[in-house]
């Protein structure tokens, strides 16, 4: 069974082609919550887990430590920041740290940052374990319910998620771009269930 295999629609094939998405910059389809969606095939996990080992290498021969991943976390979640609010300034509204001077100095948005990153990372990690992602989504999708966030913010996320791993990378290739849209996309759907 694919990614998010319970998500897929009924009969549809985990072999089916994955709905087009056109990219600009790495546009994340703006779909309704209950949208099911089509599991990420083998080949997109890899792309998804490839794409940010190059970013966070945890093996191999630039392997980070933990305190050079913890930093790095916080760095990448300083980006995500800023490009959520390049791409949606009234999303400021949404966080505690809204009137904090000196925004992305603040420790606040700092260890928030970091988190998100930590929840991306934990998701990447876990796509092929879906046994225990889907529990961390479904506890994330119920907090931020709880906290008025809605499709339409997830989507920013989304979007702003793709630009910065692009960025860092300089450049996704399409199929790349689309895994990254697919996956968080069904993500996305798994936490906005769980808040209903």
């Amino acid at each position: 069974m694919g990614l998010f295999s319970k998500f897929t629609k009924k009969g549809a094939s985990e072999d089916a082609p994955a709905k087009e998405t056109t990219t600009t910059t790495a546009s994340v389809a703006t779909e309704q919550p209950s949208a099911p969606q089509a599991a990420a095939s083998a080949d997109e996990i890899e792309y998804v887990q490839s794409t940010w080992q190059l970013i966070f290498p945890i093996s191999g021969p630039n392997k980070l430590s933990a305190e050079e991943l913890n930093a790095k976390k916080t760095a990448v979640g300083v980006l995500l920041f800023r490009e959520i609010f390049s791409l949606a300034p009234e999303a400021l509204q949404l966080f505690s740290f809204k009137n904090v001077e000196d925004l992305y100095e603040s420790p606040m948005l700092k260890a928030h940052g970091k988190a998100v990153v930590g929840a991306v990372d934990a998701s990447v990690h876990l796509l092929d374990d879906v046994s225990k992602l889907i529990p961390i989504l479904e506890e994330l999708g119920q907090f931020h319910n709880r906290k008025k966030i809605v499709a339409a913010h997830y989507d920013v996320v989304g979007q702003a998620v793709v630009n910065v791993i692009g960025s860092a990378l300089n450049g996704l290739s399409e199929e790349q771009t689309n895994a990254w849209v697919k996956v968080y996309s069904t993500i996305k759907s798994v936490m906005l269930a769980a808040g209903e």
